[in-house]
C-alpha cells in the first residue's frame, strides 16, 4: 500500500467512525472496512470509471441486474453483486443530488436496486450492508459536510 493509499484509508476510517456515531449507527467492523475499502478503491478514478469492454460499470442498472442473474458461475455472480451494491451505495450517497434530480424515485429505485444486490450475495458484511442501506449511504453523504457553506447546510435541512 503507497502512503498516499495508507492516509486516503486513514481519512475514511476517522469520517466513517465519525459519520457512523453522528447517525447512532451500530454496525459490524466489518461493515465499516468494507465502506473505507469501497471509498479507497473510488478514489482511483479509473476503479469508479473503467474502461467500457473490462467491466459493466458504465452499463444501466437494468442491464448489471441482466447479467448477474445469467451468470452461471457463483463466484463471479457473487463478485457481480457486491459491486453492484457498492456502485448504488457509493452513487446513493455520494452523489444524492444528482441521482435524485432525475425524480425522488431515482433514489429509492438505486437503494433498491443496491440492497437487494447485497442481500443476495448472502455474505457478510453485505447482509448488513442490504439492511441497513438507507442508513448507510447517509454516512457515505457525510464526507460532503467539511464544504459546506451556510446556503447549503439550508438545503440539506430542508431536504431531510
Amino acid at each position: 500500500m503507497t502512503e498516499k493509499s495508507k492516509e486516503l484509508e486513514d481519512f475514511f476510517t476517522e469520517t466513517i467512525e465519525h459519520s457512523v456515531s453522528r447517525h447512532q449507527l451500530e454496525v459490524s467492523r466489518q461493515t465499516k472496512d468494507h465502506i473505507v475499502t469501497m471509498l479507497v478503491k473510488f478514489a482511483d478514478t479509473l476503479q469508479l470509471f473503467p474502461e467500457q469492454n473490462s467491466g459493466i460499470w458504465l452499463e444501466q442498472l437494468t442491464l448489471q441486474c441482466q447479467y448477474i442473474m445469467r451468470e452461471t458461475n457463483a463466484l463471479q455472480r457473487k463478485q457481480r453483486q457486491q459491486e453492484l451494491g457498492d456502485h448504488c451505495l457509493f452513487l446513493t450517497g455520494y452523489f444524492y443530488d444528482l441521482i435524485r434530480r432525475h425524480g425522488p424515485a431515482n433514489v429509492g429505485y438505486y437503494s433498491l436496486i443496491g440492497s437487494t444486490a447485497y442481500q443476495q450475495t448472502g455474505e457478510l458484511p453485505f447482509v448488513e450492508m442490504s439492511q441497513k442501506f438507507n442508513d448507510l449511504y447517509l454516512v457515505i453523504g457525510d464526507l460532503h459536510l467539511p464544504q459546506l457553506d451556510e446556503k447549503k447546510v439550508l438545503e440539506i435541512y430542508d431536504k431531510w
